[in-house]
């Protein structure tokens, strides 16, 4: 029998979703509910590829937020690369936070396409799924699954997706329960993906308690949640 695949490998998207979930945790974590957590401000260069790409390039990686709220600078370290959180009041061009949260669905497929769409394609002509899990240390772990299957192991990370074969492009209800235990710890994201589209499930901020048992209770046809979005991506 031959050993299944499994890979780890550091990754633009990777490195990218670690950053932003540093950002987003912290901010989560000094959050006063007496504001709107949508009233956080972030950069608005977060949002810019191409400035992200750069950001990750260098040692140092300086973030500006404001809050109405307390917010002490924060640091943290990804891979050797020191991570900077530092509130100003005086930002001028930046976005909500709340822009951020709708911004992760599209990082993997942004810049990461050209890794993920092979397992896809091999999907599609085995049925043998694979997942691939964006953890908050800046990597990506890439294992293989089972035929028309994949074990979804209870880890924190901050993105998770997994391959279905082609036309197939939707959760299962396995998928959903696993996919909001993993937002409700704290994680980003959940996905499916196929070969030409993905279906991402992500977070609005932090999981309200409706929204959880709505979900746990299979009630979410046509149901629009405060604080998970379901987000259909064309490639």
């Amino acid at each position: 029998m031959s050993k299944k695949y499994q890979e780890l490998k550091k990754t633009n998207a990777s490195q990218i979703l670690s950053i932003i979930s540093k950002l987003i945790i912290q901010i989560e974590n000094t959050y006063d509910d007496e504001y709107n957590l949508f009233d956080a401000k972030v950069e608005k260069d977060i949002l810019d590829f191409r400035s992200l790409l750069k950001k990750i390039s260098g040692n140092t990686i300086e973030l500006k937020i404001n809050t109405p709220w307390e917010f002490e600078d924060y640091s943290t370290e990804i891979d050797g690369k020191e991570i900077l959180v530092k509130k100003d009041p005086n930002i001028k061009d930046y976005i909500s936070i709340k822009d951020v949260y709708n911004f992760i669905p599209y990082i993997p497929f942004k810049t990461d396409l050209d890794i993920i769409k092979p397992f896809t394609k091999k999907t599609s002509l085995t049925n043998i799924e694979f997942l691939f899990m964006y953890d908050n240390n800046g990597y990506l772990s890439i294992l293989e699954g089972e035929l028309l299957k994949v074990k979804i192991p209870f880890i924190r990370v901050v993105f998770n997706m997994h391959t279905h074969p082609e036309g197939h492009c939707g959760f299962s209800v396995p998928d959903i329960n696993s996919g909001l235990d993993l937002l409700s710890e704290g994680g980003l994201a959940t996905s499916v993906v196929t070969d030409t589209c993905a279906i991402v499930m992500h977070r609005q901020g932090l999981i309200t308690e409706n929204d959880y048992i709505k979900i746990k209770s299979r009630k979410y046809e046509n149901e629009i949640f405060d604080s998970i979005k379901f987000t259909k991506i064309i490639y």
